[in-house]
């Protein structure tokens, strides 16, 4: 009788390459899968019993930031309690290192950054490594000493962690290397050329692939001749090219009429990288290309979606292997959330010192009048009318001390008073600085559009992190939706609500087809000789459970979870194991 680590019996096999699940067991020894079949026989150290619940290969998270925050949260809890083996890091061109004597903003410090550097409407994106590293060893004991990113997955692997992690370097980090703080600039040849030489250093190290950010600082003030150098550089050594796939320039102020650049810029510009360098393409997060006001038009929002869709489809035609990403929880998508209406005005929130003290300024004219032209001149551009013409109508009140503004756009408030939407706003602060909203949209459907596209993936885009997380302000911020039960929520959408995909076809997205994108050898399917990252949960019961209010919820019906052979979500609870690795390239 063949002894093995662990059994799993009575499981609906869904093995990840989108062949027909079939009813069977499947053993683990020493990390690995051994064997796959209808029945096994043997003991094992430990045995599962599925109960028919669907045996799946881990699930492999393409976008993911979990890399900022896998030192602080090497368990990283809301990732593999949502069946999450392996996450790819380093993405929007925010990876941790290479660093010289400045320290690029990993967005889980935006706290630690705004201590050292308090600014109203846009965060400086480098901060002298002395000033930065005293901060951090005020809040955590321990300094950020390594330079390079080898060093870096050197202290990770010592530190341990629980799921794997796929390295990729991002653009903005050695931009800011080789510029420093005058990275608001085209970039010499000189540069150019150091910039080459830290990407190529990058993917020696180990490094998939090189990510860029074209909404953010340091990378939107990057010029074609620059990234495509850094991207030869990458495909050099086989990598892979992902990027931020709006190119909005958001983040910089901008001018009563000034729109942003139109948001396809960004995709046509990574599919051309891939036209000229022939290297494999990411695209990030990617979602609706063209704006469509009023948003519920069905008929307008599907010739939108046939029309972004396309332009992954003609770049494939051209022959270049593009795939994307997408979001599970859109309407809140991103890194963080928070349901306090008073966070629409950050800024003077910041000012203010607390909700309380803000209500009590917006009772000022002269303080009204201010906010008001600072946010239609494109400073705090989430409120512009111009860029963001529907972030009234999009924000529906949940709590609030008057009880006529329940269930209410700030939008339809707005109607109702008879006063332009951002005076509503103001109002309502006044009325109940904690008032809390959550948006919604119709666009649901849409968003199972893209999933059933051949070539999609799925990225939660958020930090490794647990259910005690939250910032440092008052009111807090929490983690996203995403960062809990973003899988499950795909899951549950996508295969057992709306019957978009089969349960093969759901699966493979997001084990088989990731795995051989970012050449994970022996993973990503069940097949014996592979590494034994595992997931057991149950179709009929997978849900995300947080929700806008309170995101930091676990989700139901992943039962169990195993990375490299160990168990590390035993009966929906985390076993303690960091038994992850670094993926470096082969």
């Amino acid at each position: 009788m063949t002894e093995y680590d662990v059994l799993i019996r009575n499981g609906l096999i869904v093995d990840g390459s989108g062949g027909e699940p079939f009813k069977g067991e499947l053993a683990v020894k020493d990390g690995k899968i051994t064997e796959v079949k209808n029945t096994i026989e043997g003991e094992a150290i430990r045995v599962i019993d599925a109960g028919g619940q669907a045996v799946t290969p881990g699930f492999i998270d393409v976008h993911n930031h979990g890399d900022l925050s896998i030192l602080y949260y090497p368990k990283a809890d809301g990732f593999v309690r949502q069946g999450i083996t392996t996450f790819v890091g380093g993405q929007c061109g925010d990876s941790m290192g290479p660093f010289g004597d400045y320290i690029g903003l990993p967005w889980i410090h935006s706290d630690l950054f705004t201590d050292i550097a308090p600014m109203m409407y846009v965060k400086d994106w480098l901060q002298p490594r002395d000033q930065f590293n005293e901060r951090h060893l005020d809040l955590f004991g321990w300094e950020i000493d390594w330079r390079d990113l080898s060093e870096f997955h050197k202290k990770v692997e010592s530190t341990g962690m629980s799921p794997n992690m796929v390295p990729m370097v991002g653009h903005g980090d050695i931009r800011s290397l080789v510029m420093g703080p005058q990275f608001d600039r085209a970039a010499t040849p000189d540069e150019i050329s150091l910039m080459v030489e830290e990407t190529e250093k990058a993917m020696i190290e180990g490094c998939r692939g090189v990510t860029v950010g074209r909404d953010y600082d340091p990378g939107i003030w990057a010029e074609w001749d620059e990234l495509i150098a850094c991207a030869k550089a990458s495909a050099k050594y086989d990598g892979i090219y992902a990027s931020h796939s709006l190119r909005t320039g958001h983040r910089k102020p901008r001018r009563p009429g000034e729109h942003p650049p139109v948001k396809l810029n960004g995709v046509l510009e990574a599919l051309n990288i891939g036209r000229e360098t022939g290297m494999p393409i990411q695209v990030s997060h990617l979602g609706v290309l063209y704006d469509i006001v009023p948003g519920d038009n069905r008929v307008l929002m599907k010739a939108a979606i046939d029309a972004t869709l396309n332009l992954i489809d003609e770049a494939i035609v051209d022959g270049v292997e593009a795939d994307f990403d997408t979001i599970p929880h859109h309407l809140t998508g991103g890194i963080g959330t928070s349901p306090w209406l008073v966070h629409s005005l950050r800024p003077w929130l910041a000012i203010a010192g607390s909700p309380e003290q803000l209500a009590n300024a917006l009772r000022m004219p002269d303080f009204r009048k201010e906010i008001t032209e600072s946010i239609c001149a494109g400073k705090h551009y989430s409120l512009n009318p111009n860029i963001n013409p529907k972030w009234a109508a999009s924000r529906v009140i949940v709590e609030c001390t008057e009880s006529s503004f329940i269930e209410k756009t700030v939008s339809k408030i707005a109607i109702e008073s008879k006063v332009d939407e951002l005076v509503a706003l103001y109002n309502i602060l006044q009325t109940d600085p904690y008032t809390k909203v959550v948006r919604r949209g119709d666009d649901d459907w849409a968003k199972m559009e893209f999933y059933k596209h051949p070539n999609a993936m799925i990225g939660v885009d958020t930090f490794a992190v647990d259910d005690s997380r939250q910032s440092r302000s008052n009111p807090p911020t929490y983690p996203n939706q995403n960062s809990f039960g973003g899988f499950p929520c795909y899951l549950r959408r996508a295969v057992r609500e709306t019957g978009t995909m089969t349960i093969q076809e759901a699966v493979h997205k997001i084990t088989g087809s990731p795995a051989k994108k970012f050449k994970l050898i022996d993973r990503g399917l069940l097949k014996p000789g592979f590494y034994a990252d595992i997931a057991v949960w149950d179709p009929e019961t997978i849900t995300d459970t947080g929700d806008q209010i309170e995101p930091r919820k676990y989700p139901k019906g992943v039962n169990y979870v195993l990375v490299n052979g160990a168990l590390v979500v035993d009966r929906n609870a985390h076993t303690g194991s960091l038994s992850g690795k670094v993926l470096y390239r082969e």
